[in-house]
Order: structure tokens, then sequence, then C-alpha cells
């Protein structure tokens, strides 16, 4: 630390003698001796480039009014904060007072010197003991966050199934194939949560669609297919707000994209459509074909395969639609679980495997 000035603020001669002989061990010679933070204001200009502020023994509101002090008389000086209080939100306060990096009476000798020098530098440098609560404290949070965003998810899915009964029947088993997809395509996405909650949630827009739309006998009429192609913008305005990960809205916005372009509501065409929403239209489009609608009945699973292979390079990306026929080729992907699981009977003797590709 050549050419720079410290100087130790403190009234404890103990251990400010300690944190001498410890800095000047470390080649830092303490230049500046002041008993109270309130002492900087009458040196005027005379200010070193780092001090090394002792306030053990007193409260987090007292070290942060000689923080203060120090920061008024001395502006440009770095501040190394001796304190024993580490509990998260004092560490926090502290720090955003103007604490460039926080010590305890714990501290080893040579963290001490590092955080010293680093401050010289003006880097910040904690000692993992000091933020370890920190760190815990919002790993905590984080998976209390996580928590709530699936309960909060399963509620706006269980809002959906309520309205169409069509969705509820299907929604977790198009899922459950989704993942299985997903896996054969990018494995992080079959381990994502946010992938999940796109796929439980894709549908939430529906909220927003009259029922007589969704439950109507007959086919649509042009002005209400208007009204259905709104539900992606309308899901991707409720899940915004939630502060989940981007992969949630590109799921629930552009799931019904086409890789030609000739998709809705941006009408994107190929690698502009995100990969998470290429991997779940591919399972949407199966689960829609194989589920009973108020105007038609269900297609069989085998029959619904063969028309999604048939539109790979058209509506599906086709290195999706591959990879949807290699799992089913080695088996990693059960079409016929899933028809199960959607009440989709199968016609007798066929049976979907390598023998149908």
């Amino acid at each position: 630390m050549s050419g720079k000035d410290l100087g130790y603020v403190g009234t404890d001669l103990a251990r400010r003698a300690h944190a001498q002989s410890v800095l000047a061990a470390g080649g830092m010679t303490v230049t500046v001796e002041l008993a109270l933070p309130g002492e900087a204001m009458t040196r005027g200009s005379d200010a070193p480039d780092v001090v090394l502020l002792d306030t053990t023994g007193q409260s987090a509101e007292q070290a942060i009014a000689g923080i203060a002090l120090l920061d008024a008389a001395w502006p440009s000086t770095h501040l190394v904060v001796l304190h024993e209080d580490t509990e998260p939100p004092v560490v926090r306060a502290l720090l955003d007072a103007g604490a460039l990096s926080i010590v305890t009476s714990a501290t080893s000798d040579g963290q001490l010197v590092a955080t010293v020098g680093a401050a010289a530098e003006g880097r910040g440098l904690i000692d993992l003991a000091v933020v370890r609560p920190v760190i815990d404290l919002y790993a905590n949070l984080h998976a209390e966050t996580r928590r709530r965003n699936r309960a909060v998810i399963e509620s706006l899915a269980a809002a959906v199934e309520a309205k169409d009964t069509v969705t509820s029947r299907h929604l977790r088993a198009v899922s459950r194939l989704a993942t299985q997809l997903a896996r054969e395509v990018e494995p992080s996405l079959a381990d994502s949560d946010d992938f999940l909650y796109g796929c439980l949630l894709h549908d939430v827009g529906k909220i927003g669609v009259p029922e007589r739309i969704l439950t109507k006998p007959g086919a649509l009429t042009a002005d209400e297919w208007e009204v259905m192609r709104r539900h992606p913008q309308t899901g991707a305005r409720v899940v915004r707000p939630l502060g989940l990960d981007q992969m949630v809205t590109d799921v629930v916005l552009h799931h019904h994209e086409r890789w030609d372009g000739g998709g809705y509501p941006s009408r994107l065409a190929g690698d502009e459509i995100p990969l998470a929403a290429r991997v779940f239209s591919v399972c949407d489009a199966l689960e829609a074909m194989t589920a009973d609608r108020p105007y038609r009945r269900a297609l069989p699973m085998s029959v619904a395969y063969e028309r999604v292979r048939l539109e790979g390079g058209h509506q599906f990306d086709p290195d999706v639609v591959g990879a949807l026929t290699s799992g089913v080729q080695r088996g990693t992907i059960d079409l016929e679980e899933t028809a199960l699981a959607l009440d989709v009977e199968q016609p007798a003797r066929r049976r979907i495997s390598s023998s149908v590709l």
C-alpha cells in the first residue's frame, strides 16, 4: 500500500495497538489516529486514503452516525468498519451508510490486511464469516420466493381449469410430455422450474376469453377467433407482474407461433421463436388433437403423432420434431402413457413406436 495514507478511528487503545501491529506486518503504516469520528471535521482536507473505523461495542445506529461523520469530513476516503453485529439488516445498513468493507474482532490478521489493502485500491472485501448470514438469509428468501411462485402458479392454473374443463383434464399431462421432450432437445429446460411454470400457465390468458367461446359446440366465427387469439397476450399480461423468469412469459406468449411465420400473436418465424415455446408448441398440438373438443372427437395419439411429424419445418421446428421422433424410438418419450393420461383410446394393434416411423 505504498504511497497511501491509512487512518484509525477508535477509543480502545489495545485494539488500536493490535491493528497497527498487524497492518505494519503487512507493510501498512497508520499515519492518522483519531479517537472519535467527529474529530475528522477539524482536519480539513488532510484526509487519509483509507480509515479503519472501530465501532466495537456500539449500536448499529452509533456506527452509522460515525460513518456519516467521516463521510462528510472525508468524502473520498474508503471506510473499513470494525463492528461485531453481523446480522443481515445491520450489515446492509452499514454498507448503505458508506462502509466499503466490514470486519469483526474475530477476523483473522491476514483477512484484515487483505481487506484494508483492497480498500486502498477502492475495492470492497468482506470476510466470508461476516457475509455468510446474509448469504444464508437470501438463499432462504429465494427458496421461499420459489415456493410462493409455485403456489401462485398452481392457483392461476386452477383458475383456468375451473373455466375450461378440457384444460383441466390435459394441463398436467401435456406438461409432463413437454418435460420429456425438453430433455431430448435441451436438458437444462427439463430441469428448469421456469419451463414447467410456462407449461402450467400457457393458457392462463383464457381467463379473459368468454366461456361461450371456450365451450361453443361448433366452429368459431372470425370475430370469435380474433378474441381467442388474444389469449397469449392476455396471459403475458397476467404473468409479467409476477416477477417470474422471462422463459415463463416466452411460453405463454409464443406457444402459438409457427416455424414458417404464420402463427400468432407476433408472426415470429424460425429461431425468432424462443426455444421453450418451440418445444412446448409441439406437445400442445399433440394434446389439442387428442382431446375431445365441443366441436369434434379426439384423434388417436398415433394419428396426431404422424400429423406433427408431417408439420416439421412448417408449423414446428424440424429439430424439435426430430427430437420427438428420436425420443419415441428410444422409449424416453412414451406417447402411449401420455395418451392414457389424456384418456385417449388408442386403435387396436397400432402402437406408437419405431415401427411406424
